[in-house]
């Protein structure tokens, strides 16, 4: 009786099959066992070893196996490397010169098939034959493991028979694996742990049988890979053929073999722990000598069980992290599978699960923080200024955010501040439209904007600089469109129609004003009505009280006096770069028209009477008040210093208010156009919030408030209006009244507010004012 085996391993491929480099290591680790004198007893001339053959190599070494035996040769073939199924079904052993087809079909001369092997079994005579197929059937590697099955073939029928014994890392119809990193396969590598240690000797008699070295590989295969599915196939007594024996008389070794048989998922159990510190006692082992041999043994089985545990980690973060979140349903089903094919139980998954879920739960947190700081950041400037991009990389470096799931959110939050924008434009433009149309705006308008707002989802602090913005612009624009309204009535009430010479004055009032062509049309027309309308009263009153008025004109440079004058402080009386001082006189005087040439003689002469009526009222004994409110200003008719404009914003007793309109008092009584009120005293409103003040003012004996009191005299006049009641000597305005209907007189017009009898021509006159 000999011993003889055949130890085939390929791991070198043409290029279509993926190599296999723990198949050579497979081969290498089983011929050291089998030349073991105390386990397998092989000589070393009856082992065989091929390494990468060729295919006629590979069959001739097989073919030589199995010729010339006697009955109760033990005669042993061991392979390691791919298997392959051609279309049909039928099983091929992979030789370094195996090829496929550019279809992936197997080229059937360059591998062996499973029959040649088949057949010469069959024609040898040894009743003890043991084939043992640590066979790759697919050439597809998943990650961090290389498949090596992928068809079926049915073992059984292709190399059974009598006497004989088949082992095979997997079914025909399951994937066996070769463990990434390791240096042996994870089949081959239990076979040979089941010999050195002993642990597959079950039964203890010493010698470790074929079905003892199946049982053991397949149970330690099935804890580390459970969708590895080891068989055997025999036939009569085959199982029972004993392959090598149990090393005898080494403490160490019986050790080792125990902590094989108690260790389970990298630890050993309870059970097992009591077990082997009793047997470390009996073979007298210290307890350093027990723990290096239990950290070897076990060493390599918890690698194996850490990464299968993250293997699960792995596997159920990336189910958690789906687009569209899995049902409860879907996440049971995932975790079973998982657990099955990992051979994890749920005491192993459970701190796992509980981790991920409070790991993602933290991400999608920190995620919605990011997004909410952008979206702040976004409504506050866009584009995003560098200081700020700056800050948000420091949070998804704080918080370890994916690029791809900031850039997700970025691009969503730029689609939605676009679509934002576009709506508050929208908004923006009904609301000009609206002030357009009326100002201020009605309840029924406010109304009309508000469930526009409402619609177009925009929120109140967004719309309130929008608002704001353009109620100052329109209430500015309005202001230029009251000061445009009264020099053009002022421009009106001197001449109408305008010569071209003030229509080019105004038309440059209007640039620098800003105001459109379609409201100056609108404010002359409305001011030409009014005019139209007050125009009988005026005549009426001419009737009574005929008057005349006496001007001087001084040239000014246009251009000069546009960059010197402010368009909000536009002075009136320089509407035709023409300044007129009006002296009402209590008896008509015909004014001659006078050559240019004589005007400014004349004007001296008139200022050498003023100043000497103002002298002799200096002098009255009576203690009259002086005839001009500024004598200084009558003496020299020409500028030369611009005082402050009076405004209602510095408003002070003495000053004079003219009305534009007419104003209602109450009790039916109303204060006429063109009616003078001089300031009395400038009182505070109760109410602050309004900002306007009370203004106490006295009704001024004028044209427009003056009828005659006696017919015999007409030079008496009275303050009563020709188409009202008599008047109050005194009033009470508000602020807001007067901006709205009255302008205030500058300090270089007369007084209207006080008699003034006009010399003649020729020489000053010296009478005392009525």
């Amino acid at each position: 009786m000999v011993k003889v085996a055949l130890l085939i391993g390929v791991s070198e491929y043409e290029p279509g099959l993926n190599p296999l480099p723990g198949a050579v290591k497979d081969v290498e680790a089983m011929q050291q066992v089998l030349l073991h004198p105390e386990m397998g007893g092989f000589t070393e001339t009856d082992i065989m070893v091929l390494k990468n053959p060729q295919r006629q190599d590979m069959e001739e070494a097989i073919e030589n196996l199995f010729a010339h035996r006697q009955k109760d040769d033990l005669l042993v073939l061991f392979f390691s490397g791919h298997g392959i199924k051609d279309d049909t079904g039928r099983l091929f052993l992979a030789t370094r010169t195996t090829r496929k087809t550019p279809r992936g079909d197997l080229i059937r001369s360059s591998a062996v098939a499973a029959s040649v092997v088949h057949e010469s079994m069959s024609r040898s005579r040894s009743k003890r034959q043991v084939v043992i197929l640590d066979s790759c059937f697919s050439g597809a590697f998943a990650e961090g493991l290389s498949a090596k099955d992928d068809g079926t073939v049915n073992i059984r029928e292709q190399l059974g028979g009598e006497g004989r014994a088949v082992l095979t890392s997997s079914s025909s119809t399951q994937y066996s694996f070769e463990q990434q990193g390791s240096d042996l396969s994870i089949y081959t590598r239990y076979l040979i742990e089941g010999i050195t240690t002993g642990a597959a000797d079950l039964d203890e008699d010493g010698v470790v049988s074929i079905d003892e070295l199946h049982d053991y590989a397949s149970r330690k295969v099935r804890e580390i890979q459970p969708t590895m599915r080891p068989e055997i196939y025999t036939s009569r007594e085959g199982f029972k053929i004993r392959l090598t024996k149990v090393p005898q008389g080494d403490p160490k070794q019986k050790y080792r073999k125990e902590v094989a048989r108690y260790s389970n998922r990298g630890d050993v159990s309870f059970v097992g722990r009591k077990i082997l510190d009793a047997l470390r006692s009996r073979l007298g082992l210290s307890e350093m000598e027990a723990t290096t041999i239990e950290d070897e043994m076990l060493a390599v089985a918890r690698q194996e069980f850490r990464q299968k545990l993250q293997q699960y980690e792995q596997d159920f973060t990336e189910a958690l992290q789906q687009t569209v979140a899995l049902s409860e349903d879907d996440l049971n089903a995932l975790r079973q599978n998982l657990q099955q094919i990992l051979g994890l139980r749920n005491e192993d998954t459970m701190p796992i699960e509980a981790q991920v879920k409070a790991r993602i739960e933290a991400y999608k947190r920190h995620l919605q923080q990011y997004r909410q700081s952008l979206a702040k950041a976004m409504r506050q400037e866009y584009p995003l200024s560098q200081p700020t991009r700056h800050q948000l990389q420091q949070m998804q470096q704080e918080w370890r955010l994916k690029n791809e799931d900031l850039a997700a959110i970025e691009n969503s939050l730029t689609a939605d501040m676009e679509a934002y924008r576009q709506k508050l434009q929208q908004f923006e433009q009904a609301f000009i439209r609206a002030v357009q149309q009326e100002y201020p705006l009605s309840e029924t308008n406010h109304n009309q904007l508000w469930q526009q707002q409402q619609l177009l989802g925009l929120k109140a602090e967004d719309i309130h600089p929008i608002t704001a913005r353009i109620t100052t612009e329109r209430e500015a624009y309005q202001q230029k469109l009251q000061q445009y309204e009264q020099v053009i009535t002022q421009a009106i009430e001197h001449q109408y129609p305008f010569t071209e010479e003030i229509r080019e004055e105004l038309r440059r009032y209007q640039h620098v004003l800003e105001i459109r062509d379609e409201e100056v049309a609108r404010i002359e027309e409305k001011v030409v009505q009014q005019r139209n309308t007050n125009q009988p009263q005026i005549q009426q009153s001419n009737t009574y009280e005929p008057s005349v008025a006496q001007s001087y004109s001084i040239n000014i440079d246009a251009d000069t006096f546009l960059e010197e004058v402010k368009a909000d402080e536009f002075p009136t009386q320089f509407l035709s770069r023409r300044v007129t001082q009006v002296i009402p006189e209590t008896k008509p005087v015909k004014t001659p028209k006078l050559p240019l040439y004589w005007i400014v003689p004349l004007i001296f002469v008139l200022a050498a009477g003023f100043l000497g009526l103002f002298v002799k009222q200096l002098r009255s004994p009576s203690g009259a008040s002086p005839i001009f409110s500024n004598p200084l200003q009558t003496q020299n008719p020409t500028i030369e210093a611009t005082p402050s404009p009076r405004s209602l914003a510095n408003l002070s007793p003495g000053w004079v208010i003219k009305t534009n309109n007419d104003i209602s008092l109450g009790n039916n009584q109303s204060l006429p156009r063109r009616t003078f009120l001089e300031v009395i005293e400038k009182k505070s409103n109760p109410n602050p919030a309004s900002r306007s003040f009370l203004v106490s003012m006295r009704v001024c004996a004028n044209k427009s408030t003056q009828t005659p009191a006696n017919t015999n005299n007409p030079d008496v006049t009275t303050s009563v209006p020709p188409n009202s009641k008599l008047l109050p000597a005194t009033v009470l305005l508000n602020s807001s009244q007067i901006n709205r209907f009255g302008i205030v007189l500058q300090s270089d017009a007369p007084n209207p507010c006080r008699t003034v009898t006009q010399p003649p021509v020729t020489e000053p006159s010296d009478t005392s004012p009525t």
